[in-house]
C-alpha cells in the first residue's frame, strides 16, 4: 500500500452539498467508491471504515456466506434505526430485530437473492428500536471488501420515507378524484383551448348517446356534424364555450336545449377557462347540471312558498285524509322536522301523548261543527322533547259541496314564553313521561341523599333497574303503549319505594331507586324483590294484558362507594351482570364485575382474531327421519377452541359477537364453510343431505343476509333447496316488513326456511300466516321432559298438530332418550335431532356415519 493513498483519509474528505438528497446520495457514493482497491488490512482498512463511518448516509454490509450476518453498521444507519453497532453488528438475529415480520423478511430476502449481488433503488421498509416505520432505499456498491474470500455485500442507502408517503397520497389523492369524477350525476367536461374534448364522464356522454372513443379529440361543431338529435344543442354551447374564452373569465349560466326528442331542459352550466404564460388558451372545464325538474317544482311552490315563508308561526296543509302536503321553514325551526321527513305522514307523529282520546276527540268535533279550532297543545320535537305550542286549526272546504278539502294548521312555540317558565322549569328536572324526576335530577338528588346519609351513619341502597324485553314491547305494540309501560312501571316502582327514597327514569327503560336507612344487603335485597312483585303483575296495554319483568342491580353505600357517580356506576355493572345470568333477577355489585367486564373484552378481543384467522370450526349434528331412523341432513353448529382458554361455548361468545358487531363476519363464515362441506358430501354420494344453518337477529339487522347466503351459495355450488336456515321468532320481531322483504327474497332463491326453538317467542302464529315456511323447530325446553311433563307433552302435541295442518315439516329438537324418541313417533312427529342419535360432530365422523348407513 502506497503512501499517496493518505489522502483519502477522513481528515482530507471533499466537502460534501448537503443541499439536496440525491446530489449528497451521489457524492457519499463517490467518496465510498475512492476506497475501492484498498486492501482491507492494517491501518488503511482502518482508513477504509472511517470513511465509512463519517459518510452522511446509510451504510451497510452484509456477509452472504454467514446467512447474512450484519458486518457494518455506520453511524447514519445507527441515527435512523436507534439500534447502535454493537447491537447490529455480527448479531444473527439483527435482521430480525430491523425487519420483525417474518413473512416480510422472507420475502425481501428472497427478492436480494434473485437480483445478486448489484441493484440499485432496492426499498426495504426498516423498523426503528421505536416501532417507527422508515422507508430506505438501498443501492450497492462494487468493489469493497474488507475481508479477502468473503461474499460481503456493501449498500449505501437513503431514507426516502417522507418520499414514499407524500407519492402515496398523490396516488391516493388521483384515485378518489378519478372515482368523484366518474360517479358524479353532474355532466363533466375538459376541453382544450381548441375545443376539443380530452375527459368527459358518463353523465356527459349519456346526454349525446356516445361513448368516449366518440367524442374524444373532436369538438362539439364536429360533432354536431354527424346529425345527432340534440346538434343545436352541441352548436349553442360551443358559442357559449367561445364567449367565455372571450371574457378570460369563469362563467355561470343557465342554458335551455331540446334534446332531439321534443322534450326541452334547462341547464345549470358552469364554464372555467384556464390560460398559459402568453395568454394562450390552455383547457376549459365545464360542468352541466340538468335542473328541468327543479324549475318546474320551483315554479308551483313560488306562490305559496313566499306566503308561508313570510310567517313566524309553523304552518301544515294537510289534505282531505289528513296527509301531510306542505309545511313552512318556521315549521321546521320548530319541530326539527324537514319537509321531506313529514310530506305524506300524519300529524300524528309530532304527538306527544300526553292528551288522551277524549281531548283529540273534542278538538275534532268543534272542528267539525265551527270549521275552526283554537288551543293549547303539548306536542315532541324530533329529537324527543316535549314543548307547548298554541294552535289555530281550519277547514277548507268545497263552495259547491262543502266537502272538506284541506286542513291547516299554525301554531307557536310557547316554550320560550315567559308565561310557561314555570312549566319548563318543571320539564327541567321531570322526565315528561313518568314524571319521574329525570337523570339529571335524579343524580343532585341522589348526591344530596348521600351527603344526608353520611351524616347520619346511614346505610343506602342505590338500585338500576331495567325492563326486560322493552324494545320487542315497543315495537310490537307501539310507542304510545310503550310510554303507557313506562308511566305503569314508574308508579309501581314509587309506590313500593315509598316517600323517602329518590326514583328517576335515567333514559329508555331504564330506572334507579335510592333509599336511606337500609339495614344491610337483606333489607335491599327485601326491597328489590318488592320492587319486582309490583312491576311483574299483569297491566292492560292497548286492551292486551301484558305481564313484564325487571331486571336490577345494587350498590351499597358505603361499602361500595361514597360518591354519586362511583355507586351508580357499579350498580350498573351489577345490573349487566344480572342479565348475564338471566332476566327478572338482581345481582349486588362486587369486587369481580370490573374484572368479569375486562374478561368479556379479553374474549372479544380474542374472538376478533379467531374469526380474523379462521381458526374456528364447525362441528355437524345430524337430522334424522325418526320413522326410518336415517340420516336426512345435518345442522352446522360452531366451535371455538382456544389455545390457552381451551373450549369456549356458543352460550358465551356468540352473545359477544352480536353486541360487538362481529356476528356479520362470523355468520358469513359459517355459511359458506358449511356450504362447501356440504357439496364435498354431495360429491361423495350423498346428494339428498340438507345443511341447516342458524342466523342471528343482528345479521338481519345489518341488512347482509341475502347477499352472504348467495355468495355461499356462488362459491359451493351447492343447490338453493338443500341449505336450510333457521331464525328464531326474535327474528320476526326486529323491523317487521324489512325482515319480511328479505325472507321472500330468500324464498325466491329456493332456499329452506325454518322457526327455530318454536314457542318461545311472542308473536309465532302471526308470522306462521305472513311466511310460508318449511318447517318448525320444537325447542328442546318442551322435548325433553315430553315423558313426565304432561303440560310440555301437550304443547308438543299441538305444535306437531298445528305444523301439519299447515303442511310444515316439523322437527324435535334435544332428544336424549329412546322413549321420547318413540313418543315422538306416536305423535306423528317427522324429524328429530339429539344425543340419542348423535352428538355434534367433526366432518370426519359424519362422514363416517353416512358410511355405516
Amino acid at each position: 500500500m502506497t503512501s499517496d493513498r493518505s489522502s483519502h483519509r477522513v481528515d482530507a474528505m471533499p466537502e460534501i452539498d448537503v443541499g439536496a438528497a440525491d446530489q449528497l446520495y451521489l457524492d457519499s457514493t463517490e467518496i465510498l467508491l475512492q476506497t475501492l482497491g484498498v486492501s482491507a488490512d492494517g491501518e488503511d482498512r482502518a482508513h477504509i471504515l472511517q470513511v465509512l463511518e463519517s459518510l452522511p448516509i446509510l451504510v451497510c454490509a452484509l456477509d452472504l456466506d454467514d446467512q447474512n450476518t450484519i458486518l457494518f453498521w455506520g453511524s447514519e444507519s445507527e441515527k435512523v434505526s436507534g439500534y447502535r453497532r454493537e447491537e447490529i453488528v455480527g448479531n444473527p438475529g439483527a435482521m430480525q430485530l430491523l425487519y420483525p415480520e417474518p413473512v416480510y423478511l422472507a420475502r425481501k430476502l428472497a427478492d436480494l437473492q434473485d437480483m445478486g449481488s448489484s441493484f440499485r433503488d432496492l426499498a426495504w421498509t426498516l423498523t426503528t428500536r421505536f416501532g417507527e416505520k422508515r422507508r430506505i432505499a438501498w443501492s450497492t456498491i462494487e468493489g469493497v471488501q474488507l475481508k479477502p474470500g468473503r461474499r460481503e455485500l456493501w449498500c449505501v442507502g437513503q431514507d426516502i420515507t417522507a418520499r414514499s408517503e407524500a407519492d402515496r397520497l398523490l396516488r391516493d389523492r388521483d384515485k378518489l378524484l378519478n372515482s368523484v369524477f366518474r360517479h358524479l350525476p353532474d355532466m363533466i367536461l375538459l376541453k382544450d383551448g381548441d375545443g376539443r374534448w380530452l375527459l368527459s364522464n358518463p353523465a356527459a356522454r349519456a346526454v349525446l348517446g356516445l361513448s368516449e372513443q366518440d367524442v374524444y379529440g373532436f369538438t362539439n361543431l364536429e360533432i354536431a356534424d354527424r346529425n345527432l338529435p340534440n346538434s343545436d344543442g352541441l352548436r349553442h354551447s360551443a358559442l357559449a364555450e367561445e364567449a367565455t374564452w372571450q371574457s378570460g373569465r369563469a362563467s355561470h349560466m343557465q342554458e335551455i336545449a331540446d334534446d332531439g326528442h321534443g322534450n326541452v331542459h334547462t341547464f345549470d352550466v358552469v364554464r372555467v377557462p384556464t390560460f398559459g404564460r402568453r395568454g394562450q388558451r390552455l383547457h376549459l372545464l365545464e360542468v352541466r347540471r340538468d335542473i328541468t325538474d327543479q324549475r318546474i317544482a320551483a315554479t308551483k311552490l313560488e306562490l305559496a312558498g313566499r306566503v308561508l315563508d313570510q310567517s313566524t308561526d309553523g304552518i301544515m296543509i294537510t289534505n282531505e285524509s289528513n296527509k301531510i302536503m306542505m309545511v313552512n321553514n318556521a315549521f321546521t325551526e320548530i319541530t326539527g322536522y324537514s319537509a321531506n321527513e313529514v310530506l305524506g305522514h300524519d300529524p300524528r307523529l309530532l304527538s306527544s301523548g300526553q292528551h288522551d282520546k277524549a281531548f283529540y276527540s273534542d278538538m275534532w268535533k268543534t272542528l267539525a261543527n265551527d270549521g275552526r279550532w283554537a288551543g293549547e297543545v303539548w306536542n315532541r320535537r324530533k329529537n324527543g322533547a316535549v314543548y307547548a305550542q298554541w294552535m289555530n286549526l281550519s277547514a277548507l272546504r268545497q263552495r259547491a259541496h262543502g266537502e272538506v278539502t284541506h286542513y291547516v294548521a299554525s301554531f307557536s312555540d310557547l316554550s320560550s314564553r315567559k308565561a310557561d317558565e314555570e312549566k319548563i322549569a318543571l320539564l327541567s328536572t321531570q322526565d315528561v313521561i313518568t314524571g319521574l324526576l329525570n337523570r339529571n335530577q335524579t343524580a343532585r338528588t341522589g348526591s344530596q341523599e348521600l351527603k344526608h346519609a353520611k351524616s347520619s351513619h346511614e346505610q343506602v341502597a342505590l338500585i338500576v333497574l331495567d325492563v326486560d324485553n322493552f324494545k320487542t314491547l315497543n315495537d310490537s305494540l307501539g310507542h304510545d303503549a310503550g310510554d303507557q309501560l313506562l308511566r305503569e312501571v314508574g308508579a309501581r316502582l314509587r309506590a313500593v319505594a315509598e316517600d323517602h327514597a329518590v326514583v328517576g327514569r335515567l333514559s329508555g327503560d331504564e330506572f334507579l331507586v335510592l333509599k336511606r336507612g337500609v339495614q344491610g344487603t337483606a333489607e335491599a335485597a327485601h326491597l328489590v324483590n318488592a320492587l319486582m312483585a309490583a312491576v311483574g303483575q299483569s297491566m292492560t296495554l292497548v286492551d292486551l294484558p301484558v305481564t313484564v319483568s325487571i331486571t336490577a342491580g345494587i350498590a351499597m353505600f358505603p361499602a361500595d362507594g361514597e360518591q354519586f357517580d362511583a355507586l351508580f356506576g357499579r350498580a350498573d355493572s351489577a345490573l349487566y351482570a344480572a342479565k348475564r345470568e338471566g332476566r327478572g333477577t338482581y345481582q349486588f355489585a362486587n369486587a369481580t364485575m370490573n374484572e368479569a367486564a375486562l374478561e368479556r373484552l379479553r374474549i372479544e378481543s380474542a374472538l376478533r382474531q379467531a374469526i380474523e384467522n379462521e381458526t374456528l370450526r364447525l362441528e355437524y349434528q345430524p337430522l334424522i327421519h325418526l320413522p326410518s331412523g336415517r340420516i336426512i341432513g345435518t345442522e352446522a353448529l360452531c366451535r371455538w377452541d382456544h389455545p390457552e382458554r381451551g373450549a369456549i361455548p356458543p352460550g358465551l361468545f356468540i352473545p359477544i359477537a352480536e353486541d360487538c358487531g362481529l356476528i356479520e363476519a362470523l355468520g358469513g363464515w359459517v355459511l359458506k364453510k358449511a356450504a362447501k362441506q356440504l357439496r364435498a358430501w354431495h360429491d361423495a354420494g350423498h346428494p339428498e343431505l340438507i345443511m341447516a344453518v342458524n342466523l342471528s337477529a343482528r345479521q338481519f339487522q345489518r341488512g347482509l343476509v341475502l347477499k352472504q347466503v348467495e355468495e355461499a351459495l356462488a362459491e359451493s355450488g351447492v343447490s338453493p333447496d338443500r341449505l336450510e336456515l333457521e331464525l328464531t321468532e326474535s327474528v320476526l320481531l326486529h323491523d317487521g316488513e324489512a325482515v319480511m322483504t328479505v325472507l321472500r327474497r330468500l324464498q325466491a332463491l329456493g332456499v329452506r326456511l325454518s322457526i327455530d326453538d318454536f314457542g318461545t317467542g311472542y308473536s309465532s302464529f302471526a308470522y306462521l300466516r305472513r311466511i310460508k315456511f318449511d318447517k318448525i323447530k320444537i325447542d328442546q325446553s318442551f322435548v325433553r321432559d315430553l315423558i313426565d311433563d304432561p303440560d310440555n307433552a301437550a304443547i308438543v302435541r299441538g305444535v306437531i298438530s298445528l305444523a301439519l295442518s299447515l303442511g310444515l315439516q316439523v322437527l324435535a329438537e334435544g332428544v336424549e332418550t329412546e322413549a321420547v324418541a318413540q313418543r315422538l313417533r306416536h305423535m306423528q312427529c317427522t324429524y328429530a335431532q339429539g344425543y340419542y342419535f348423535d352428538r355434534p360432530l367433526l366432518p370426519e365422523e359424519f362422514a363416517q356415519r353416512l358410511r355405516e348407513v
